[in-house]
């Protein structure tokens, strides 16, 4: 009860909810950010047929990230559905991306950032999909991994500086109340 107590006095206003809601949105990116990155930086790595799969075979131990376990499904399932791709979204990675929305206007650079990533890995997975070969994928591989590791480490770069902000913001708003 005086969990209950102490957590209620924390949020008693409008302002400290909607901070405590964008620190969350803000965590969850990160989160998201830090594992695309993780991968995208030993795709880069990858050179012959031995890597790629080798990365294949760990691929799951990237999971924690939305669009990673979409790719993951794209290429493990030759007839691929959307129930399948909504398979992979859980209840948190919606909440999200809505809560992305409602801030939309706050975080535009991001956002474009984010569009651009997924275009650009779009556009190298299919390009990949349809290689005839293991070393053009390789070489698909190699600029998907470039392209979005730079997208994805800026995006870190702005999520952590928005929410040092938010926080500084909020901490002079609490001290001048």
């Amino acid at each position: 009860m005086k969990i209950l107590r102490s957590i209620d006095k924390y949020l008693d206003s409008f302002e400290k909810r909607i901070f405590l809601f964008i620190l969350f949105i803000t965590f969850y990116w990160l989160w998201q950010n830090i594992w695309q990155l993780l991968l995208f930086f030993k795709l880069i790595f990858i050179t012959d047929y031995e890597s790629l799969f080798n990365l294949q075979a760990k691929l799951s131990a990237y999971e924690s990230s939305v669009f990673i376990r979409i790719i993951y499904c794209v290429i493990s399932n030759p007839s691929l559905t959307m129930q399948m791709i909504l398979n992979c979204i859980t209840t948190i990675d919606i909440l999200g991306f809505f809560g992305l929305m409602c801030f939309i206007k706050r975080y535009k650079k991001i956002v474009f950032l984010m569009l651009f990533k997924y275009v650009w890995c779009l556009f190298w997975l299919i390009k990949g999909l349809n290689s005839m070969s293991v070393y053009l994928v390789i070489n698909c591989l190699k600029w998907l991994s470039l392209g979005a590791f730079l997208s994805v480490g800026m995006m870190l770069f702005f999520w952590l500086y928005q929410m040092i902000g938010d926080i500084l913001e909020f901490g002079k708003s609490v001290h001048e109340s």
